[in-house]
């Protein structure tokens, strides 16, 4: 008899066991269907063999849908990998790389009959440029294409300042590959923040292009999966989901604006998809192409050790220049002119100016909302979210105190909840109220607002952005959103607001993150050939990673926080496992973390530390306590063998409600 291991799409760490029937036949790979207590469930085969235990087991019912469903062993092994690295359950790896209509019955009963009517590129506008190269571009060009075509894993980092000509070297590159007889896998963080590049790699690869990304409905995904899977795609454009298309043919991986955050998966199966895109390059034996203005500590560490191939763009287009960055003391600019308003006294006249000469403006403020908090005078204490350890900023436009965590509302009060006084008072600025001030100086501008708020409706944010490059919008105020991937040639002027909020999270990455949020926004000012102008207010403007963005000194502020990093042990010179804990019982979880720590001190292993258990930055999040431990060493497999002994205790101690979160390499402390 032959039995095999099917792993179905639970949140397990094993497979199940069925006996093949002798009518059946599966090979590792095969989408079978299977009972499951009193359900039938459909599930994938990882292995055969001709053990079947002590006790008759349930047998395999069928091979449902069509053989374009199975998976290969090859990507079948990288999944497996990837659960072995990141300690997720493999029926988790599996429900995040795969389609949902996948675990149907049939997953082409979710396709309709009729060609969909809505394309998952309809929503991105015509780009009709046409890519020269000029005289750097084409020299990293053809550097890069001699080791693309070597037929080995190569892993290449591509840093260009921002304008340089990244996407035109990654068009060519794609060229290359596609004539080859091959596929490309080009992954960007946000898919909705970058349409210029989707409409240009639209108009150059037309009806081979497909694309990739949560935003689609299932029909979509599932359709553009299986393009890819038949080769009909050659070219696959997405978010990291995208990074587990089932490639025929695949020659090449490109990660554009490889730091990004957005590349770690923050829930369930908490992987990142560039590390995970190099593991599958150096399985499939093809390159990884990351490129970036800011790139990771890692990477460039990486680069610098002679890990990676390393090119470099240093200059924009003969026609643009860097735009002039002006930093402004906020503290001095305060005590001069005793102004309440958010912006400065320079940055006001530079909007005047700009707007006077017909250009456009960017202004970035990374928090959205009208006010931080409704806060009590008489007791010192902001309104807090029920469900969070957060204040609770005020949403003007919707009259509300709005948790930004749980989206939890509360209907602005004059009677504070924690003292009854009814001395209450709005502090703080975010996005709103700038936008406000913005209108009251500026009547005649046409203004508008790029944040979460703003963008709620479906096709709002392709909306906007198309208006800012018809220049239908002369001043936009927004978040984070505004700085990414964006290239209009009218832009001037770049305006950024209340930086040092990002220095201050209690995060070893908070002066990375500002580095390159104020590089990446300043460098969306002066792309065409008008000059370019950055002003900065910040509070603490001399701090080095603030320093190094006004001096344009890319390798100064790398190699002082590379110093920094190495003296404390942080990535790239450790490497840190987070394991985590909740409960909606404070007294449960505190009650646990107090028989977790007896048990700790056995459980370490050599090169391994272990810091904590303490309570998370943000402790009570969602309705849940939260605490965590932080593993930190330089061998991953020690770090991995001691989170293991720690995770073997999760069926000790009688702690039921207690859920378990393991993040490896993590991205956000908080």
């Amino acid at each position: 008899m032959l039995f095999a291991d099917v792993v179905l799409p639970l949140p397990v760490d094993h497979p199940f066991t069925y006996e093949i029937p002798s009518d059946i036949k599966v090979v590792v790979g095969s989408r079978v269907l299977v009972p499951f207590h009193k359900q039938k469930k459909v599930g994938f085969v990882i292995a055969l063999h001709d053990r079947g235990g002590h006790h008759p087991l349930k047998k395999i019912e069928a091979l449902p849908g069509p053989p374009e469903t199975d998976l290969s062993p090859s990507y079948l092994e990288w999944l497996i990998w990837a659960s072995h690295y990141y300690l997720a359950p493999l029926g988790e790896v599996l429900a995040t790389a795969l389609p949902s209509p996948f675990f149907k019955l049939d997953p082409r009963q979710s396709l309709p009959q009729k060609k969909s009517r809505s394309s998952p590129l309809a929503d991105h506008w015509v780009h009709e440029k046409e890519v020269v190269l000029n005289d750097e571009q084409q020299k990293v060009f053809l550097q890069i294409r001699d080791n693309v075509f070597s037929g080995e894993f190569k892993p290449i980092l591509l840093h260009g300042v921002t304008g340089s000509g990244k996407t035109e070297i990654y068009i060519h590159l794609i060229h290359e590959i596609i004539r080859s007889g091959k596929q490309v896998l080009y992954l960007v963080p946000e898919i909705g923040l970058t349409p210029q590049i989707v409409a240009r790699l639209r108009h150059h690869f037309g009806e081979k292009l497909a694309l990739y990304h949560s935003g689609l409905t299932e029909n979509q995904r599932l359709r553009e999966w299986l393009r890819v899977k038949s080769g009909t795609a050659v070219l696959l454009v997405g978010t990291r989901s995208a990074l587990f298309g089932p490639f025929c043919n695949l020659g090449m991986i490109i990660i554009d604006e490889e730091h990004d955050s957005s590349y770690k998966q923050e829930e369930r199966f908490r992987y990142q998809a560039r590390d995970l895109a190099l593991v599958r390059g150096k399985m499939e034996k093809i390159p990884v192409l990351m490129g970036s203005a800011t790139p990771s500590l890692e990477s460039y560490f990486n680069a610098k050790n002679k890990k990676y191939l390393f090119y470099s763009l240093t200059n924009r287009p003969e026609a643009s220049a860097f735009p002039k960055i002006t930093l402004i003391d906020m503290t001095v600019e305060k005590r001069q002119s005793g102004s309440p308003l958010i912006l400065c006294r320079e940055l006001h006249q530079a909007i005047a100016d700009t707007l006077n000469r017909r250009e456009q403006v960017l202004i970035l403020f990374n928090r959205r909302g009208f006010a931080v908090s409704h806060f009590c005078l008489a007791c010192q204490k902001g309104v807090v979210c029920p469900h969070c350890s957060v204040v609770l900023p005020y949403h003007k436009k919707q009259n509300i105190l709005l948790c930004h965590y749980c989206d939890a509302s509360q209907t602005l009060t004059s009677v504070c909840p924690s003292c009854g006084s009814s001395q209450m008072t709005l502090i703080g600025s975010g996005t709103e109220t700038l936008e406000g001030e913005l209108k009251t100086f500026y009547p005649q501008a046409r203004i508008n607002r790029l944040d979460r708020d703003s963008v709620q409706k479906k096709g709002a944010l392709l909306s906007v952005l198309k208006d800012l490059r018809e220049g239908k919008i002369d001043i936009l105020v927004g978040t984070q959103m505004i700085a990414k991937g964006h290239d209009i040639a009218r832009v001037t002027l770049v305006g950024v607001v209340g930086i040092d909020a990002v220095l201050g999270v209690p995060d070893f990455r908070s002066s990375e993150r500002c580095f390159q949020l104020l590089t990446q926004v300043a460098g969306r000012a002066g792309r065409g050939t008008m000059p370019g102008k950055v002003i900065v207010q910040s509070f603490n403007p001399k701090h080095f990673s603030i320093k190094a963005v006004d001096d344009h000194a890319f390798d100064r502020f790398y190699e002082q926080e590379l110093k920094w990093r190495s003296e404390l042990g942080y990535p790239p010179y450790g490497r840190l496992i987070d394991i985590r804990f909740f409960s909606p019982d404070s007294g449960k979880i505190q009650h646990f973390i107090k028989w977790l720590f007896v048990q700790l001190p056995s459980l370490s292993i050599h090169e391994t530390k272990i810091l904590g258990p303490a309570p998370s930055p943000i402790e009570k999040l969602r309705g849940r306590y939260r605490w965590h431990l932080v593993l930190k060493g330089t061998s991953p497999s020690a770090l991995r063998q001691t989170a293991l002994k720690i995770l073997s205790l999760r069926d000790q101690g009688g702690f039921k409600g207690i859920k378990w979160a393991v993040d490896v390499d993590p991205i956000n402390m908080l």
